[in-house]
């Protein structure tokens, strides 16, 4: 498979709408844009705005289930250009955030929920430094990385999250093998996370990101 070019998008020109199929737009003035979309909701109205303040309460609506809430804190590296990506994964029953801080950016590559990520409709986002996303259950990802210098960044997650305990975790009515680096016992992971090509799959998907 020859490498597929992805033109780098601003989000901020971005509509709410068209990014629905990724995810959500956090930080972006919820009145601008109406109707009802994936993870939008019907009538977005702020529940408190005077001049001190216009507050949005509750416009992610979390149900009460046993889906756990876990607050993480990435530092974003930077790649070098030209730089093919040639792997890719999502997590099936979590969300994550990811909000780029300091006023600055980060760089995701993003395709839509599928059972494998398709290159002709995955997208390359610059996001920040004054709003960030939230990727929809099955959003197919890779790390997002900073395009100038060490970026910090916060990762709320919310879902379907195990524990580990040892070198084997029960979650999702099965046993997950945890031994290894990217697992540390006593934390959350978001364990339904199938993964695609590189060191992953004999399947190829290699993305390049061009300005």
């Amino acid at each position: 498979m020859a490498v597929h070019d992805v033109k780098l998008e601003a989000l901020k020109d971005i509509s709410m709408r068209e990014f629905s199929e990724f995810g959500r737009i956090i930080g972006r003035d919820e009145d601008t844009e109406e109707g009802a979309y994936n993870l939008h909701p019907i009538d977005a109205k702020a529940a408190v705005e005077n001049d001190m303040i216009k507050a949005y309460w509750d416009l992610i609506p979390f149900p009460d289930t046993e889906d756990r809430f876990s607050m993480g804190f990435l530092f974003l590296k930077a790649k070098p250009p030209g730089e093919p990506i040639d792997w890719s994964e999502c997590h099936r029953a979590t969300h994550e955030f990811f909000f780029p801080l300091g006023g600055k950016q980060l760089i995701f590559i993003l395709a839509p929920k599928g059972d494998v990520p398709d290159p002709q409709k995955t997208r390359a986002f610059l996001i920040g430094p004054d709003e960030g996303v939230m990727l929809d259950k099955g959003t197919w990802h890779y790390p997002p990385f900073a395009p100038c210098g060490i970026t910090p960044c916060l990762m709320p997650r919310y879902g379907k999250l195990g524990t580990r305990r040892g070198k084997v975790t029960e979650a999702f009515g099965r046993k997950w093998n945890t031994d290894g680096p990217g697992f540390i016992e006593g934390e959350l992971h978001a364990l339904d996370t199938p993964f695609y090509g590189g060191i992953f799959t004999e399947d190829e998907y290699k993305i390049r990101v061009i300005l």
